[in-house]
């Protein structure tokens, strides 16, 4: 049987209306995996399938549903499951993604012989190269605990007044007058002026549409923390609108924090209409903080409904203003991604550093990018 892309992204879609959190890299390697088949029937597609798009043993059940009611019923064995065929591997785990619960015994075998082979990567070098969105419960809140304590160094500019300060380049005329007057017009000492300078601020701008949820949450954990570690940090979300987060974010609660905002972003997990959201934010506070001589995070995997123009003139916009921008896209976590989708080809242009941004790894590059001085 023939199984095209737009059939894997509707199969994909049933699973997500079922609960399943399932990120674009997994269904581009659902869809990649046929072609290394010799053929594709219901069997092979079945297991293709339940090992790329369903990684844990609570999943197993909804998924073999879902893929009765799409594709239709596979041949069964004894056991009431689709018997793996002879020319598929029984598990395909890219040690590097760390799927969790995939079995390698077959079905029928001892449970515990199931369990112990299982790929639990305890290392932080594995769960730092982990997707965000194949993470289970107990991996995210490990890499909560990671993305708490990165720290990037952000680059100061310089303000545009000279301030009083214990020492500096220039003498305080005023200053010394002043002092002069309280000793009879000897000064003990010379005061000095030197321009002050300041951090940037840091605007995060979070795509909330479908496919970006688990990518989204890791990257307002990292705002969060950011924020209470005393940065001036803007957040925003984006879907078919534009909505500032900043204020929810200031709760001390993250998690307390993070629900606040699922209940105010009213188009979170829905489409996207990324070059307007981000039209209205350089009109909006073009002329803010915000954006004016920000570090400028963009979230997004660039599957947008808006003209590539709208979002391409968005973009250049909002470079002329911002310091830097640094967008981060998941679909680059695949080696085999190109970035020609229209939207996404006419915003990199705009876009200083262009990174993945769907695992630990990528969110340690990106703090890189904040810190590291612009080259002239």
């Amino acid at each position: 049987m023939e199984v095209t892309g737009r059939t894997c992204v509707e199969f994909v879609a049933l699973l997500r209306s079922r609960g399943l959190a399932i990120g674009p890299e997994q269904t581009t390697a659902f869809y990649a995996s046929l072609h290394l088949l010799e053929r594709v029937g219901l069997r092979e597609l079945y297991w293709a399938g339940r090992v790329v798009l369903a990684n844990q043993r609570e999943q197993y059940p909804i998924y073999t549903a879902a893929f009765a009611e799409f594709f239709g019923p596979p041949a069964e064995d004894d056991h009431g499951l689709p018997a793996p065929p002879r020319d598929v591997p029984l598990v395909a785990v890219d040690r590097e993604a760390g799927a969790p619960g995939t079995p390698t015994a077959q079905p029928g075998e001892p449970e515990q012989e199931a369990d112990e082979a299982r790929v639990v990567p305890s290392d932080i070098r594995l769960l730092k190269n982990k997707s965000f969105a194949h993470m289970d419960a107990d991996e995210r809140r490990r890499a909560a605990a990671l993305i708490r304590d990165l720290r990037p160094e952000l680059p100061r500019r310089r303000g545009r007044r000279r301030r009083p300060a214990p020492t500096g380049p220039h003498l305080d005329v005023r200053g010394l007058l002043r002092a002069s007057l309280r000793t009879d017009g000897e000064p003990m000492r010379l005061p000095r002026r030197r321009v002050p300078s300041r951090e940037r601020p840091l605007t995060l701008v979070i795509d909330v549409s479908g496919s970006m949820g688990p990518y989204a949450l890791a990257l307002l954990r990292f705002g969060h923390a950011m924020l209470h570690a005393g940065h001036r940090v803007e957040v925003f979300t984006v879907g078919v609108q534009l909505t500032r987060i900043t204020e929810s974010l200031r709760r001390t609660s993250v998690d307390a924090a993070l629900r606040r905002i699922g209940r105010e972003v009213d188009d979170w997990d829905g489409g996207t209409l990324l070059g307007t959201a981000v039209r209205d934010l350089v009109d909006r506070f073009g002329g803010h903080a915000a954006v004016r001589g920000a570090m400028v995070v963009m979230c997004s995997d660039g599957l947008d409904r808006d003209d590539p123009e709208t979002l391409g003139s968005a973009m250049r916009d909002l470079s002329r203003r911002a310091h830097r921008v640094v967008w981060l896209n998941p679909l680059k976590g695949d080696p085999r991604y190109r970035p020609l989708q229209r939207g996404m080809a006419a915003a990199l242009p705009h876009v200083d550093v262009f990174l993945a941004g769907h695992n630990l790894v990528s969110f340690e590059a990106m703090c890189t990018a904040l810190t590291r001085r612009r080259v002239a």
